[in-house]
């Protein structure tokens, strides 16, 4: 288990934007495989509604199947690879998936190149597949996401972007790096626009994607925590996310996730939509938070910690202290990184900042909450026995 982290490994970590690729580019023997946030599933059974859309609008995505009941055949007769996103270096928010033909944003740490992760393209803020909603809207949407604005920015990519300026001139504008990433998606925007993609089509829709800059955070968080480095004996969290069902997290020693029952995230839902039920944890952005972001920026996003008063435990505000233990240059000297024998000890750990989705695939995002990482949490972990893929 972690007891210590070297500080001076962290610090080498320089999260650059280096590009855009598509997924069978850095899987190219995966032909029919199906991406999704979090621990594993134990068969396509359990799927929950809300994720097995996603599913659905990935293989029409991929013209495996002409629409969704021979989609859905695909599936139940084993034709299509589902596997956790995480297990392949790959970061995915809440419902969403990523197939093979997707872009993503490329990551890498600029003092070892080879360090690199991935996450797919933001979609936006209505028809996304993160949202687990089934709409006619969903497939022609992905298709000019990633076939447009995705193979543009593979083609016009100007150069490496250094992300933590980007990240910490954020934080001082407001964001907190999770459920608020306005003002860093705007600077994004400006940069890929600066690059010569600069259509209406492509401008209006970057510069009304609220969370565009959320993806980045992603893969730069867990390129973070997959490449801190330990003595001998000392462990390290190097995943972390929800599939809906389940939390769960991976150490550095193991190649196994250890998983409890998703926690309920705790929020506001939407006027009428108070009787819906949401799925548990979900989604890869979990990194974030354990990173040292989302919740635990509640001190400088005043917006974020007003939208979730009634929610937050009385020490929001200065609870962080109790766990984060190093200082990662990416948050500018801010404290940093979960260290899993420190939540324990402390009995207290990670905020996280999450979208609420309507399980039942109907309603989308149906508000938005905080899930809270305890040392209860974390010793209900159990190392999951089944295979990690299905196929």
């Amino acid at each position: 288990m972690v007891q210590h982290v070297n500080n001076t490994a962290l610090q080498m970590v320089v999260p650059l934007w280096t590009g855009v690729r598509q997924l069978q580019q850095i899987l190219p023997r995966q032909s029919r495989l199906v991406l999704h946030a979090g621990p594993p599933f134990r068969d396509v059974s359990e799927l929950p509604q809300a994720i097995l859309n996603s599913v659905l609008v990935g293989i029409q995505y991929e013209n495996w199947a002409p629409n969704k009941v021979a989609a859905q055949t695909l599936l139940e007769e084993g034709g299509v690879q589902l596997a956790p996103a995480q297990d392949y270096g790959v970061l995915v928010p809440l419902a969403g998936v990523v197939t093979p033909s997707m872009y993503m944003l490329e990551v890498s740490d600029g003092n070892q190149p080879v360090n690199k992760k991935y996450s797919v393209l933001n979609e936006g803020m209505i028809w996304c597949t993160r949202l687990g909603i089934d709409a006619e809207e969903m497939v022609p949407h992905l298709r000019w996401l990633h076939q447009d604005l995705g193979a543009k920015l593979a083609a016009g990519f100007g150069g490496n972007v250094d992300l933590a300026p980007i990240l910490q001139v954020s934080l001082l504008n407001g964001d907190d790096g999770h459920a608020r990433t306005m003002y860093a998606s705007r600077l994004l925007a400006d940069i890929i626009v600066s690059w010569g993609i600069n259509d209406e089509q492509s401008k209006t829709f970057l510069y009304g994607a609220m969370a565009w800059a959320l993806n980045y955070w992603m893969a730069a968080s867990a390129l973070i925590l997959a490449t801190q480095k330990q003595p001998d004996g000392v462990d390290a969290i190097v995943k972390v996310g929800g599939n809906g069902l389940r939390f769960g997290l991976q150490l550095a020693s193991s190649q196994s996730w250890l998983v409890v029952d998703a926690p309920v995230i705790q929020g506001n839902k939407e006027t009428g939509k108070e009787q819906v039920q949401a799925l548990g944890t979900l989604g890869d952005s979990a990194v974030v938070d354990f990173v040292g972001l989302g919740g635990q920026c509640l001190d400088l996003a005043g917006l974020s910690a007003k939208n979730l008063q009634g929610f937050l435990p009385e020490d929001y505000l200065t609870r962080q202290s109790r766990f984060l233990k190093t200082k990662p240059p990416f948050l500018a000297g801010r404290a940093g990184i979960t260290n899993f024998n420190s939540v324990i000890e402390s009995n207290t750990g990670p905020l996280v900042l999450l979208g609420m989705i309507d399980g039942s695939g109907r309603h989308g995002r149906i508000g938005g909450g905080v899930a809270t990482v305890d040392a209860a949490l974390l010793q209900a972990l159990k190392e999951w026995q089944d295979e990690t893929t299905m196929v």
